[in-house]
C-alpha cells in the first residue's frame, strides 16, 4: 500500500461558488460533475481551475445522480483546448445534501473505476464532496485516490483527504 502523503488542491473562490450554487440548486438532491485543472507538483498540489456541473439532461435524485455525459465530454473538450492544454481531468465532484463530506463504498468504487480507466488518463483521481446544505453551510472536502494492498471489490479504494484552500484572486 502506499504511503499517506500530504496534498494541497488551490480551489479558485470562482470554482468553489459555482459547486455551491450547483448544490442549492437541485437541493435536496444529489447533483455533481467534473474536476479540471492541472497537478503543480506531481501528485501532492493541484489546482482546480473549472468544476463541471451535471448537464441540462441530468438525473437527480436524493442518494445519487446520472450526468449528461454528452454536455460532460464537450465540456471536457472545450475546458481542455480554451486553456491551451493545461486543464486536463481530475477526477469528479457530487454534493452529500445533508450529510458528511466522507465518501461512501460507492465513491471509492468510482474513483477506483477511473483510475483504473486509461482512457481517462487520470492515474490519481480526486473527489471532491460537498456536504451539508439547507439551514447549514457547505462544507467542501477533496479526496485523492492512492493503491491498496486491499482488493478493489473490498474497499472500494482508499482515499486520503487533501487539504483544500480556496483561492479568491483572479
Amino acid at each position: 500500500m502506499s504511503k499517506l502523503t500530504e496534498t494541497t488542491a488551490w480551489v479558485h473562490q470562482r470554482v468553489s461558488e459555482r459547486l455551491v450554487n450547483e448544490a442549492e440548486r437541485v437541493f435536496p438532491f444529489e447533483t455533481g460533475g467534473v474536476l479540471m485543472g492541472y497537478w503543480a507538483k506531481e501528485y501532492t498540489e493541484v489546482v482546480i481551475t473549472h468544476a463541471i456541473g451535471p448537464g441540462a439532461d441530468a438525473q437527480h435524485s436524493p442518494n445519487g445522480f446520472v450526468p449528461d455525459y454528452t454536455f460532460q465530454e464537450t465540456e471536457i473538450e472545450r475546458v481542455y483546448h480554451e486553456s491551451d492544454r493545461l486543464s486536463t481531468y481530475l477526477g469528479d465532484w457530487h454534493t452529500h445534501p445533508l450529510a458528511s463530506c466522507h465518501p461512501s463504498f460507492k465513491d471509492k468504487r468510482t474513483l477506483h473505476r477511473i483510475a483504473m480507466f486509461s482512457d481517462a488518463r487520470c492515474p490519481v483521481p480526486l473527489m471532491l464532496i460537498l456536504g451539508g446544505g439547507k439551514d447549514r453551510d457547505w462544507f467542501l472536502q477533496i479526496w485523492k485516490y492512492r493503491s491498496s494492498i486491499f482488493p478493489a471489490w473490498l474497499v472500494g479504494c482508499a482515499v486520503e483527504p487533501a487539504n483544500a484552500i480556496l483561492h479568491s484572486s483572479s
